[in-house]
């Protein structure tokens, strides 16, 4: 996601207190930067009998932070960034569809049935979904709780639980289906890049629990590193699909889903 390179919110950190290190006459009390986060994040979805995580995606996200330091040894903070998530998803149900036309996939009626196709131009293409590759971006609030050891030399370790709200941005996904209406018959053909935004959840929740450290340069200015592992909390997608169908005992119906998104992330920044 090209956007993620270039786009960057501000994260303010402020920081509580709980000891004094030998030199934190050395610290300033408030500090800014920059972090990329490189990161492995993947799917877990709820039901196993319709889904099957196909593994991860490499994704990105960017944040430009600041800290507040009453104390070298804790901080508590929190921000506003920008980054990517996704993974890749096995439809395992063979009757598992969506309807699509001019490159857009028709979204269902109201109230979750078949839309109505009468009122529509052009070919009307109906896609048995196989495998889905979601690839979304969002605007992430981390909430941080930051503890950290006395200084090392010119080290400083760290272990950081960090609570993050994650707002949807765009989502856009490359699927493969079986169309039974064109000539590949029931052959799997990919359809790409297809916007399924409003199918993504509004908003996810997630925990991350990350240790790493601070190399200090000069003064109090720092790389920081760090990796974690992130738990998703909340559904990242509608708890009912709004373009998904699935058929079970002759009744047709939106799709019922849930997934949490989780992941591998590594925090590679600089404090001034």
């Amino acid at each position: 996601m090209k956007k993620v390179f270039t786009i960057s919110l501000l994260v303010l950190f402020s920081v509580a207190t709980f000891g004094q290190d030998a030199k934190s006459s050395d610290m300033k009390n408030f500090r800014f930067g920059v972090t990329a986060l490189p990161s492995f994040m993947w799917y877990k979805p709820d039901d196993l009998k319709k889904f099957e995580n196909r593994g991860a995606a490499f994704k990105f996200g960017v944040l430009i932070n600041a800290e507040y330091s009453f104390s070298g040894n804790f901080a508590i903070g929190f921000g506003i960034g920008l980054g990517s998530c996704g993974g890749k998803i096995n439809f395992l149900d063979d009757s598992i569809y969506y309807y699509f036309n001019d490159g857009e996939v028709i979204p269902l009626a109201e109230g979750g049935g078949p839309p109505n196709l009468s009122n529509i131009t052009g070919k009307v293409d109906t896609l048995f979904l196989k495998t889905r590759t979601y690839k979304g971006s969002y605007y992430c609030i981390p909430v941080s709780l930051k503890m950290r050891t006395n200084e090392i030399g010119y080290m400083r370790y760290f272990i950081e639980p960090r609570f993050n709200i994650g707002i949807r941005k765009k989502v856009r996904a490359d699927d493969d289906v079986v169309n039974f209406s064109s000539s590949s018959g029931s052959s799997i053909v990919p359809n790409s890049d297809i916007d399924i935004t409003k199918d993504m959840a509004t908003f996810k929740t997630s925990i991350t629990i990350s240790g790493g450290g601070e190399y200090y340069l000069s003064g109090s200015t720092a790389f920081v590193f760090a990796i974690g592992y992130d738990y998703g909390l909340s559904n990242a997608v509608q708890k009912t699909s709004g373009n998904v169908l699935r058929t079970k005992d002759g009744s047709t119906k939106a799709l019922e889903q849930k997934f949490a998104q989780n992941g591998l992330i590594v925090s590679l920044g600089i404090l001034f």
